[in-house]
């Protein structure tokens, strides 16, 4: 991991229509950014343009200068998106206008915290004009993230304090990439934490999936598809396959460029050009997703912190809104989590049902909303803010439980980044405690069926060694003790959900070694079938076997006991017994049937059959196929007699077992069959060969 390098800043511009961003790019770059002939007819962005700035450091900066009328807001925020620097273009001459305060509030919802302003057209304002611009801009710029940014006059057309621009770049350049400040805030705290909890500096969100947003494509001679954007997360090489995003189309990475020249890996933060293989040029679009395969959930519905911004109504009830997020466009509907409104200036949560085909996002992805008219003060864009839960529960948006969740979850995003998007220190206890509350909110309220590694990974973005650290942390306990029980390497639940569990394994046991006080033991599947919420049988599997470590419980092949439990007979049940042994004990090998015991008895063949059992575990009688009972000690007097037949003989048939212990043929074939079983003998085609001299009896039972 690497921190933001000299070559992976990305600047933008930000500003009213035909305050001179463009002309002040080609100014500092002598690149022009209007590529349609439409811009260089009507002298106007619509497009997002693109150009590369060499600083005297050596430096090399993407630069992405973006449409400042109205009608294009919407490809404003898709370039704003991939930002770490705010270049905020006014005119000297005009001042702060509709689209300034508009573009200002998008970047400050995209949690942008550097950048500098630039008071252009200063040839065409006279010092008391200047002067009261600045005072307007900065005016504008109080108390937000931007309050100190430093504002400087220029002429894009003169050339004057161009170069006082370029070394203000340079020396916000050197703070984020030398000072170790992270400027981009788009990971949460499922990226920083990541780097955080492994003691290095880097992006907060290097080790998070891949990710690109498309803003460009394009078709090259020679290379086919290639699609443009700010690659961030974890670095992919080329050869690599991609998912684009939605629809799950495959490709592979045929080349990668960054400022025009190829590299072998797209690092987190920089502008990159991606050749896609296997894709055509129709089949990739902005607003699509180039990522990892198989890293990310696809969604519909999203929770989400909201700023709603002052010049807006409250917001009461579900609204239609346009949702810009990456470079992505979708209707949606926004409404408030929690009983209250959210008031104009206010924050507050909010769920997102996505319309059409769903989104791939991660917490912490940043957001703006816009409503289908124009408001007054700044546009359409009424809010912004970041996405907390992008697999949220269904639950009422009224439940307390639910707003209680994502403040925690809001928290702990907020705690990480800090007030104004730094980092907090990497490696610190602070940064643990973050990351496990990020995990336990979502284990928790799995409840009893509990979650998975797995879906953890794709629901908060964390690296494979962070997430399993943060988890093994959690199952060792902290100051409350055991927070979470990792069931093998894969599943996990919460503390309190396990200890429901044990407590229910305990209760049904305890019931069922009561209404059937000679069962050797509860049938494990049947067990695990009378857990509630239909927990999965892998999750009861795991559980049965956890709590037999702990030694209450005992499993003895498919049954499961209580360790305590011992099997005992009332006097009538004693009485019954003692006939039934007797009766088995007379008949020798010629076993009667069990209902015809329970007609000489008269007795229920059911409770006979828990009886037979009973004594079969206690090692006096041995069951055979077809339901017969013997003695132990006529199935001992059996075995010494077929052992003395193969001191000279190779085989046994079923003939030769009734000549040899008079048995009739209705019980010499179940005795053939126990012997084998009690692997003596094996099976030969229709005939017996010696297998072992010593039986063995089921474990537990006549051993």
């Amino acid at each position: 991991m690497s921190a933001p390098t000299r070559s992976n800043l990305v600047l933008g511009t930000a500003g009213h229509i035909d305050h001179g961003k463009t002309a002040l790019v080609r100014a500092l770059t002598g690149q022009d950014t209007d590529r349609l002939p439409e811009e260089k007819a009507r002298g106007i962005t619509i497009e997002l343009g693109f150009a590369t700035l060499e600083l005297a450091s050596g430096a090399r900066l993407a630069v992405v200068d973006v449409p400042g009328h109205e009608r294009f807001v919407r490809t404003m925020v898709a370039g704003a998106s991939g930002l770490d620097l705010v270049l905020l273009v006014v005119a000297a001459d005009e001042g702060v206008m509709p689209q300034t305060r508009e573009h200002l509030a998008i970047c400050e919802l995209l949690g942008l915290t550097r950048g500098l302003v630039v008071l252009n057209k200063c040839d065409q304002a006279d010092a008391e004009m200047r002067a009261l611009a600045e005072e307007e801009v900065r005016d504008l710029l109080r108390p937000g993230p931007f309050a100190d940014a430093p504002i400087l006059a220029a002429s894009a057309r003169t050339g004057e304090g161009i170069d006082a621009v370029r070394a203000a770049i340079e020396a916000l350049v050197e703070e984020v990439s030398g000072g170790g400040v992270e400027a981009r805030v788009e990971g949460g705290v499922a990226g920083s934490v990541a780097s955080a909890v492994e003691g290095r500096p880097g992006r907060a969100d290097d080790e998070r999936p891949a990710r690109l947003f498309v803003d460009r494509v394009f078709e090259k001679h020679g290379f086919g598809t290639i699609a443009t954007g700010t690659w961030s997360g974890r670095s992919l090489e080329t050869g690599r396959s991609v998912s684009v995003e939605p629809g799950g189309r495959r490709a592979r990475i045929r080349g990668l460029e960054r400022h025009g020249e190829a590299v072998a890996a797209a690092e987190s933060g920089a502008r990159i050009a991606v050749n896609l293989q296997g894709l055509a040029l129709d089949q990739v679009a902005r607003g699509d997703l180039v990522c990892e395969e198989g890293a990310l959930l696809a969604s519909t519905l999203f929770d989400a912190e909201l700023h709603w911004l002052a010049s807006e109504r409250f917001l009461e009830e579900a609204t239609s809104v346009e949702l810009l997020v990456g470079t992505t466009e979708r209707r949606a509907r926004i409404a408030p989590i929690g009983a209250d409104p959210i008031g104009p200036g206010e924050r507050g949560f909010v769920r997102i049902h996505v319309e059409g085909e769903p989104l791939h996002l991660l917490p912490g992805d940043r957001f703006v909303v816009r409503g289908f008219a124009r408001e007054a003060g700044v546009g359409a864009t009424q809010g912004g803010g970041r996405i907390l839960d992008v697999d949220p529960p269904h639950r009422r948006r009224s439940d307390p439980k639910l707003a209680a969740e994502l403040e925690r979850l809001a928290r702990s995003d907020r705690g990480e980044l800090g007030r104004h998007g730094d980092s907090v220190g990497h490696g610190s206890h602070d940064s643990h405690g973050l990351q496990e509350e990020a995990l336990l909110v979502r284990i928790e309220r799995a409840g009893l069926v509990g979650t998975t590694r797995s879906r953890l990974a794709r629901e908060t973005g964390f690296a494979a060694g962070a997430l399993d650290a943060a988890l093994d942390r959690l199952a060792a306990g902290g100051t409350e003790g055991h927070t979470i029980v990792r069931l093998g390497a894969e599943r996990c639940l919460s503390a309190a959900a396990a200890a429901r569990l044990s407590a229910t394994l305990r209760v049904i046991l305890d019931e069922f070694h009561v209404k059937d006080p000679l069962a050797a033991g509860m049938p494990r599947a049947t067990l695990a079938g009378r857990l509630p919420d239909n927990v999965p049988s892998e999750v009861a599997s795991a559980l049965i076997a956890r709590e037999a470590a702990t030694g209450w419980l005992v499993v003895d092949e498919q049954l499961v006991r209580r360790a305590d439990f011992r099997s005992s007979l009332d006097p009538e049940q004693e009485r019954l017994a003692k006939a039934l042994l007797r009766r088995i004990e007379d008949a020798g090998l010629e076993a009667p049937a069990l209902r015809s015991l329970a007609e000489a008895l008269g007795a229920d063949p059911a409770r006979l059959r828990a009886l037979a059992h009973h004594l079969e575990r206690q090692g006096e009688l041995v069951a055979a196929p077809e339901e017969l009972f013997f003695a132990r000690a006529s199935v001992d007097a059996l075995i010494a007699r077929v052992l003395e037949h193969f001191a000279h003989s190779p085989e046994l048939d079923t003939q030769t077992l009734k000549t040899l212990i008079g048995a009739s043929r209705r019980t010499a074939m179940p005795l053939m069959a126990l012997l084998d079983d009690l692997q003596i003998t094996r099976r030969d085609g229709s005939i017996r060969r010696l297998l072992h001299r010593e039986p063995r009896f089921p474990r537990g039972r006549s051993d």
